[in-house]
């Protein structure tokens, strides 16, 4: 079974087709708003734009990975581990400090996909303020020239 941050990626004559679906997808978003048609499905905006992504990255030859933000990730396999860039032990370190939200099946512990991510964009988030920071006070003291 694969795992749930497995990417799919497709060969050139795979997406060959996939250029004509792109050229459809980018005709019916320009007819979206006219009435009438053979086939017309309403969807929600949000879903309408995440088909045309998957469309569009798999067209360009990019890895596409749908994952439901429920999906149950294990430490044991370092799904959690590889999807953050750290160790296993580091982020059983993370977990045991309640920095990441996890629940035990038994003794092991799992984590959503969704608390990942939520983490994620929390760290990046601090990450990107600190470098900024750093580059004011660089700024600040003439290291660097402003740009």
């Amino acid at each position: 079974m694969p795992s749930a941050l497995d990417r799919t990626t497709l060969t050139g004559l795979e997406r060959l087709p996939l250029a004509e679906l792109r050229t459809l997808v980018r005709e019916a978003e320009a007819a979206r708003s006219q009435p009438g048609g053979l086939h017309r499905i309403e969807l929600p905006d949000r879903a309408y734009q995440l088909l045309v992504k998957i469309v569009q990255d798999l067209a360009d030859g990019k890895a596409v990975s749908p994952t439901p933000a429920a999906q149950e990730l294990t430490t044991q396999e370092a799904e959690a581990a590889n999807f953050l860039g750290v160790s296993r032990q580091f982020l059983v370190r993370l977990l045991d400090e309640g920095k990441i939200l996890f629940h035990r099946v038994g003794t092991h512990r799992r984590v959503y996909l969704k608390d990942l991510l939520v983490f994620r964009k929390e760290r990046d988030r601090r990450c990107h303020e600190a470098i900024q920071e750093l580059a004011r006070d660089a700024v600040k003291e003439g290291v660097y020239d402003e740009f």
